[in-house]
């Protein structure tokens, strides 16, 4: 409930489409079989696409603006554990991406000076916070904030650009480290394992943790760790 109208604040000084919100009619039954088609593209090749997808670390909630909600000192810390731990993983990473939110980017700074091959730094407005459809079990809000603050457009562009099979030219597995937000890592959590999209706010996330998603060159998906954060001290956790 508090992640929610944190969200709503941050966006009160932006100007946001319209979006109707409607209830959504899910085509995915729990009886159902795995879609293999989700990505609307066909095997090309025998190499994964591995997606590290992490929560910003702590932040200011109650800053006046958008740009003063910065990184906590416990928030750095928090990122700076991520940070290390991606690198003790002996991989090279091939991109670093963030949100737009200075609380993404300087999360994203601070991973990436724990890593021995540091990485350019590559920013998606897409990857905003905000929420994607009205969550279930329902949660007290109106249907003018739902309608206001929705941004599954926007999400499901973003979700487009990273969640996909190895398209026919990659010629190895790669490893995109991801910094962004609970609400919208939630939504893609639900939407690459074919979840209801309706359950995100359903699963919780510690500040700095990572959910490592695989995906196949067949369509498959692997949900390696979700929320991982047991690199973190247990004194200096946070959601």
């Amino acid at each position: 409930m508090g992640i929610i109208l944190t969200v709503i604040t941050y966006h009160q000084n932006i100007i946001l489409e319209d979006i109707h919100l409607n209830r959504t009619v899910n085509q995915i039954l729990f009886s159902s079989l795995w879609n293999n088609s989700w990505d609307s593209l066909k095997q090309g090749n025998n190499w994964s696409r591995h997606l590290y997808l992490i929560r910003h670390g702590k932040y200011f909630q109650n800053a006046k603006n958008i740009k003063k909600m910065k990184l906590t000192s416990l928030g750095k810390e928090q990122v700076g554990y991520t940070g290390k731990y991606l690198n003790e993983m002996n991989i090279k990473f091939d991109r670093l991406i963030h949100s737009g939110m200075i609380r993404a980017l300087q999360s994203a700074i601070i991973i990436n000076q724990q890593l021995n091959y540091p990485l350019k730094l590559i920013e998606d407005q897409n990857l905003t916070e905000g929420l994607p459809v009205l969550p279930s079990p329902y949660i007290n809000l109106t249907q003018r904030q739902i309608n206001s603050y929705s941004h599954k457009q926007r999400m499901d562009e973003a979700f487009r650009t990273y969640f996909h099979r190895a398209y026919y030219k990659q010629y190895k597995d790669t490893h995109d480290i991801i910094v962004f937000h609970a609400n919208v890592l939630r939504y893609f959590i639900c939407k690459v394992m074919q979840f209801p999209i309706e359950f995100w706010l359903n699963i919780e996330l510690n500040h700095g943790s990572i959910t490592h998603i695989t995906i196949l060159s067949n369509g498959n998906v692997i949900l390696q760790k979700v929320g991982d954060s047991g690199f973190i001290p247990s004194n200096k956790l946070t959601v």
